[in-house]
């Protein structure tokens, strides 16, 4: 009788629904710890594929305009680590950011995460803002989700915090779509508060927390970071050459 029942049509399409359910469940559950890498991977190399012809036109502008078809612009990435994400040189707006696709691919971007942050910044930061830092920096920011025009950016790291925690996979399918849904509206940063005005140093230094010299001393500690982190890279690549 069950064999029977599973072989009709409505048996098999019960089946496909509880098989697809128990797969859904089963990836949310590891959506955090596997799963949304796997995600970045596919989706990054598919969106890669599908906007081929834009990174020729990227490649082709660029190149046309210096010597560098890419810049580099270090952030702070997931573990606080310096992370260097790519955008095309020489271009202001349209597909500039389009190689931001190649930094989810490379493990430096995800699709949906939290936002990247100036390494100066990192020096005002306290321990409580560190959770942030096990997410990856993305492009679709969590905080289209939550977030208001009057958000402070202690609000967005706590915020930010909570997302690090929890990271679910229809929390980050509903990132990617209200933050297109806000894109086309002509709403993308309307929602980041304060936070779209400026780093957080010049958050600080406009409310009077910190003066232009922290401001230096935090540029100078910085770059300092960079030029050691660039001299590990070196006598990394030395090593295995």
């Amino acid at each position: 009788m069950f064999e029977e029942f599973i072989q009709s049509p409505a048996g098999r399409a019960i089946a496909a629904v509880v098989i697809s359910a128990l797969a859904i469940l089963i990836i949310d559950l590891n959506y955090r710890w596997f799963f949304k890498r796997v995600f970045d991977i596919v989706f990054s190399l598919i969106a890669i594929l599908i906007c081929s012809p834009l990174f020729f036109a990227g490649v082709i502008i660029s190149a046309g305009r210096g010597d560098e078809i890419t810049e580099k612009t270090p952030y702070l990435g997931k573990g606080g680590k310096i992370v260097f994400l790519r955008s095309f040189a020489g271009m202001e707006k349209g597909i500039k950011n389009l190689p931001r696709l190649i930094d989810i691919l490379c493990g430096n971007m995800s699709f949906a995460g939290v936002a990247p942050m100036a390494l100066s910044d990192g020096a005002f930061m306290d321990d409580n803002a560190m959770e942030r830092f096990t997410a990856r920096p993305a492009v679709f920011n969590h905080l289209a989700l939550r977030a208001d025009e009057n958000m402070t950016y202690e609000e967005m790291f706590a915020l930010d915090a909570r997302y690090a925690k929890r990271r679910e996979l229809f929390t980050d399918i509903f990132i990617v779509i209200k933050s297109l849904v806000l894109a086309i509206r002509g709403e993308r940063k309307s929602y980041l508060g304060e936070v779209k005005d400026g780093t957080y140093a010049q958050t600080l230094l406009k409310r009077g927390e910190i003066t232009e010299e922290d401001i230096l001393n935090a540029e100078k500690a910085a770059a300092e970071a960079l030029e050691e982190y660039e001299k590990r890279k070196k006598v990394k690549k030395q090593k295995y050459n």
